[in-house]
């Protein structure tokens, strides 16, 4: 029986195999008017797509959405440039293309909802919890310094402190002979203007 059914379908002429339609389209007054209409069934489209697929086109053609956004919508395309036959034809193709591309992204966009939502989650989670961390208080860091620690700070402190002291006096009393003055200081010296 198998056998059977093989040979009557090499005995049928060839056809290309049926590929699924993306959407009835039906284009009214291309060539009259200038413009490209499609009538379409939001409920087997959809609204977002058709808003989509016309936004989309905005940079070529000016886009009209008219009709009942539960049942049927007419989207009227008129080019902004040339409006020649071959003009109009491309643009109903490029039309029907960005509602296939248009279809495709909002069924991944709902069939991923759930995992965006986990993501969101997770992120409004981690931010609630550094958050919690910087709001909480800091310990000051020197309670955590050793008591070794503190005392060798506080001694590099006191020979800091030593050296500046000993510097302050050496720039009280000026060098008499003019051994450390500097070049300009000391020329100034000897014309009998005051030392720097």
């Amino acid at each position: 029986m198998a056998k059977k059914k093989i040979k009557r379908a090499l005995a049928r002429p060839s056809r290309a195999p049926k590929t699924k339609k993306r959407a009835k389209l039906s284009s009214k007054g291309t060539s009259a008017a200038g413009e490209v209409s499609f009538s379409l069934d939001v409920r087997k489209e959809g609204l977002e797509p058709i808003l989509g697929a016309a936004y989309l086109l905005m940079d070529r053609a000016y886009a009209f959405v008219a009709g009942d956004k539960a049942k049927t919508v007419t989207v009227t395309l008129r080019p902004k440039g040339a409006r020649a036959a071959a003009d109009l034809a491309a643009l109903s193709r490029a039309f029907e293309n960005e509602l296939a591309a248009q279809k495709l992204r909002w069924a991944v966009a709902r069939n991923n909802r759930t995992v965006r939502e986990y993501v969101a989650e997770n992120a409004l989670t981690l931010a609630g919890e550094f958050a919690a961390r910087a709001a909480a208080p800091a310990e000051p860091a020197a309670e955590q310094l050793t008591a070794e620690q503190r005392s060798e700070i506080e001694r590099l402190i006191a020979e800091v402190e030593t050296e500046i002291s000993q510097m302050n006096v050496k720039k009280e009393h000026a060098d008499p002979t003019g051994k450390s003055l500097s070049w300009e200081a000391a020329q100034e010296t000897e014309k009998g203007g005051p030392a720097k």
